[in-house]
């Protein structure tokens, strides 16, 4: 059930958007690996239930060869949140098939073939330490590859040991419904945040204290709405997603609006924090105020392509007005 992922990261975010990024992303990467067939699964787990794993897609180089019983592989990839504190680390590794097209696999690779490059320097989410990954000549077993291609919804290789309907879902229509957690919880440390910093502020202009301006009151009434609009939005789209994915079927306007929800649900956060921010004059600036922090990494959690809402909207749009979605993964 999506619902304990939700109020996990919400809560995570509260206190800091760093940690409920890399909270809810290795989660979610070890339910695609929850997708492999069972000895990946038992490789990776096998030594310690606790093994931590990593992934990364943003594909920067790379050379993949079938060889007789897997590939071989070098290339570079970056974005890898939390890489440091894994042992292994999914990445996307596209591969020809034999005809002229392309395969595209998720390769899973151990800590000993692959190097964690030191590469983020980022103004939000800074904490995440969303690294590179290089892989230089690694073999990779046929069992510890994944076709994309068969996480469109419905039984993929995991999903013969892990019966549950989570092993089933359309991978990559609802896996930015991970994401938008975080930024409810960081919208809602910012507003926390704000309205205890105002109680013991005084405006020296108006020569009152800030809780009585009615411009304070009212940002605090529209952000704190634009908080629990984006939560009602995501707890609702859970409940739908549980309910069709045990029945066995997301029909397709349902994988475009729950894209357009999370990402909306992320947005409207973002608005929140930018309004509380603009709101808290010099003081909110200092490197040690945790609006400042929560409006960095909200707004980094936005960039993210999972999350901005023009690319996760525009499929539903299409849909509502009688197209294809636009994206072949959907």
């Amino acid at each position: 059930d999506y619902g304990c992922q939700l109020e996990i990261g919400a809560e995570l975010g509260r206190g800091c958007g760093s940690t409920a990024w890399v909270a809810v992303l290795a989660a979610s990467h070890h339910w695609l690996l929850g997708m492999f067939n069972a000895e990946a699964q038992d490789e990776v787990w096998g030594p310690s239930p606790d093994t931590l794993l990593s992934t990364s897609w943003g594909l920067q180089r790379i050379d993949a060869k079938p060889v007789p019983g897997g590939y071989r592989v070098s290339g570079h990839w970056k974005f890898s949140s939390g890489a440091d504190h894994c042992t292994w680390v999914q990445v996307f590794v596209p591969v020809s098939d034999g005809n002229g097209g392309v395969k595209p696999l998720v390769g899973l690779v151990p800590r000993k073939d692959y190097q964690v490059a030191d590469a983020w320097f980022a103004h939000g989410l800074a904490g995440t330490g969303s690294n590179d990954i290089l892989i230089e000549n690694a073999f990779i077993p046929e069992h510890r590859t994944l076709d994309m291609r068969l996480l469109g919804g419905g039984p993929t290789p995991g999903s013969a040991v892990n019966p549950s309907h989570l092993y089933k879902l359309p991978l990559w229509s609802i896996f930015s419904f991970n994401l938008g957690s975080p930024a409810i919880g960081i919208a809602r440390g910012v507003l926390e945040s704000y309205i205890e910093q105002a109680k013991n502020r005084h405006s020296a202009i108006f020569d009152v204290k800030m809780v009585n301006l009615p411009t304070i009151q009212l940002r605090v009434a529209e952000s704190s709405a634009e908080i629990d609009a984006a939560e009602a939005i995501c707890k609702l789209s859970n409940i739908e997603l549980n309910r069709l994915g045990r029945a066995g079927n997301v029909p397709v306007e349902f994988r475009v609006k729950y894209r357009r929800d999370t990402s909306y649900a992320a947005m409207i956060c973002m608005r929140a924090c930018d309004r509380l921010q603009a709101a808290s004059g010099a003081h909110a600036i200092a490197a040690d105020n945790p609006i400042q922090r929560g409006f960095r990494d909200v707004r980094a959690l936005n960039a993210q392509v999972a999350v901005i809402f023009d690319a996760n909207a525009i499929p539903y749009g299409r849909v509502a007005l009688g197209l294809d979605t636009g994206d072949p993964r959907i």
